[in-house]
């Protein structure tokens, strides 16, 4: 669709799926864009926010129910696989019972705090565990004013100058939850920490372990469980072959020796064997030989 006013397009028969930003649409015009992509019969990965409204977000869900497509909103940080190795974690019972556990969202520009950042932080709090029984949460904003823009633009982009006007959504939002399970929760989302660039992540916290991660160092774990509980120690896991989907991109061995990436065993990544050996691990290589297949790391 060339034009995101027009819905023409989301009608062609060829067209199976489609990809919905609110680059492309602007937030309040998604959900009327995303229910006409569904009606269509079309599988549709949506961004967030869904809508401006709960009635937005609903509408979108109770046409997809209807139709029976596919659909898919973009929380993309569940899908790290050091992400779905902690959920992994958690599930079997390696931390103990989860207690209290912290999220935090911080970045120096956002196009909103609470729909750009705090969802993001939302999901990942149900994914790892579990529903939310009750919230507490204060919001704040701290830049009365802002420029205006004078056309399309996005929440990752610097512009200086123009005519300024009230801000109307928020800069910060701090939520104390109760979950389900009866653990505690704090989460913090903020579009104006100076020196933040992207720091994202969450702490977890159980009565025999924890489990920490940060977006910045995307592929690690900070990972302690055991008996020990106040002198626990703590490491640094690193994702493998066997967390979430990384194993979809998991180099094999061929017969010659070289790493090749499954599906895919014709594009040689020998790299990624001398990558191995220059840090000490054979698991990124052919095993210790170069010949055998660590796919069991």
């Amino acid at each position: 669709m060339h034009d995101p006013r027009s819905l023409s397009g989301v009608r062609c028969r060829k067209l199976g799926a489609v990809t919905l930003t609110a680059r492309m649409s602007g937030s309040s015009t998604t959900a009327e864009i995303g229910t006409a992509v569904v009606n269509a019969g079309k599988h549709l990965w949506i961004e967030k926010p869904v809508g401006l409204s709960v009635s937005d977000a609903l509408a979108v869900a109770r046409a997809t129910e209807a139709r029976g497509v596919a659909t898919a909103v973009g929380f993309n940080y569940r899908n790290a696989p050091a992400v779905a190795a902690a959920r992994e974690l958690i599930a079997a019972g390696e931390l103990g019972e989860i207690i209290h556990a912290r999220f935090y969202f911080l970045s120096g520009y956002a196009a909103q705090v609470l729909g750009d950042l705090a969802s993001h932080g939302v999901d990942l709090v149900r994914y790892l565990l579990g529903e939310v029984e009750s919230v507490f949460a204060d919001t704040a904003i701290f830049i009365a004013q802002r420029p205006v823009p004078t056309g399309a633009t996005s929440g990752h982009q610097l512009a200086s100058g123009g005519h300024r006007d009230e801000v109307e959504n928020e800069d910060y939002v701090v939520a104390q939850m109760r979950l389900a399970s009866g653990a505690r929760c704090a989460l913090e989302a903020s579009r104006v920490s100076v020196g933040e660039q992207n720091a994202y992540g969450f702490e977890i916290h159980g009565t025999s372990g924890v489990v920490a991660w940060d977006f910045r160092r995307i592929g690690e774990l900070r990972v302690g469980t055991g008996a020990a509980f106040q002198d626990q120690a703590v490491t640094t896991r690193y994702v493998g072959p066997g967390d979430g989907e990384y194993a979809a991109f998991q180099p094999v061995c061929d017969g010659d020796g070289i790493r090749r990436t499954k599906g895919h065993r014709g594009a040689a990544v020998p790299a990624i064997h001398r990558v191995g050996f220059a840090c000490g691990r054979d698991d990124l290589g052919c095993g210790g030989d170069g010949t055998g297949d660590r796919g069991d790391r």
